[in-house]
């Protein structure tokens, strides 16, 4: 069972193309106007969430360990996860109208897999990451970046909206950063216990560390101003800037700084 899984990195390279193609046109459907079309647009989503979790699910069968080690296998574990947020948020906050931004994220995130080559999947599992703090960390920023990615583009699209709708926006952009905010803080909470137990501290101010806990200050003081009126409608700016914050932890800290125990490849 197990080699079945194991597919070839041509296999997966071309199921990448295939998800983010499924993912594209799903978004591409939520814009046009039929019931036909919209239950075309959550069965091509279906679809591509299905591929996504086999490239997944083979990353794990050729590695060995759960997929959270290389920047290839984070993405690529990025695109369930949008799957499994809304599905919550769906439920949660009746928030059908937000499936597109999810949709269009997972979209981009696949092509990028596509791009990052053949033999990315590959990785040696590095023992400073054989921890049962592991898993848990890796997957709290996983939720948490997911809701904030999402929030900053209804944010930047609110800007042109008017009346109920752009009401109805800022209202799911308050929601979900509530919901991933927690998720952000259990994420550098795990990670300092993490470290605890690897190297005897808590925190070294490695840029990752620094990068992380600057975009939590910004989605907190966002959770903050909000209550207050006269800063209201300036605050959408401020997840927009921790969203920043958050590519620039994610993607840039080894163009910064190579030496980081956080870099990935």
């Amino acid at each position: 069972m197990i080699e079945l899984l194991t597919l070839s990195d041509s296999v997966r390279h071309i199921l990448a193309v295939v998800c983010a193609v499924f993912y594209l046109s799903a978004f591409g459907c939520c814009f046009i106007r039929g019931a036909k079309l919209r239950k075309i647009s959550s069965l091509l989503w279906g679809v591509g969430t299905a591929v996504n979790a086999l490239i997944v699910i083979s990353n794990w069968a050729v590695n060995g360990y759960v997929p959270f080690v290389s920047m290839y296998q984070v993405l690529t574990f990025l695109g369930v996860t949008y799957s499994l947020a809304f599905v919550y948020v769906r439920y949660r906050f009746k928030g059908d109208f937000m499936k597109p931004y999810f949709m269009l994220f997972q979209g981009v995130i696949m092509v990028g897999v596509f791009f990052m080559g053949r033999t990315a999947s590959a990785w040696t599992f590095p023992p400073a990451l054989q921890s049962a703090y592991f898993i848990p960390h890796v997957f709290s920023y996983m939720i948490s970046y997911t809701l904030v990615a999402v929030s900053a583009l209804m944010c930047l699209i609110s800007f042109f909206l008017k009346g109920e709708n752009k009401l109805r926006h800022e209202k799911a952009v308050y929601h979900l950063v509530l919901t991933g905010f927690p998720f952000m803080v259990l994420g550098m909470l795990l990670g300092a216990l993490w470290a605890n137990a690897c190297w005897g501290n808590f925190w070294s101010w490695d840029l990752k560390e620094t990068w992380s806990l600057v975009t939590v200050m910004t989605l907190s003081a966002y959770l903050h101003l909000r209550r207050a009126v006269p800063f209201r409608k300036y605050t959408k700016v401020l997840v927009i800037v921790a969203f920043i914050f958050e590519i620039i932890t994610l993607f840039f800290v080894g163009m910064f700084d190579s030496s980081s125990i956080h870099t990935y490849s």
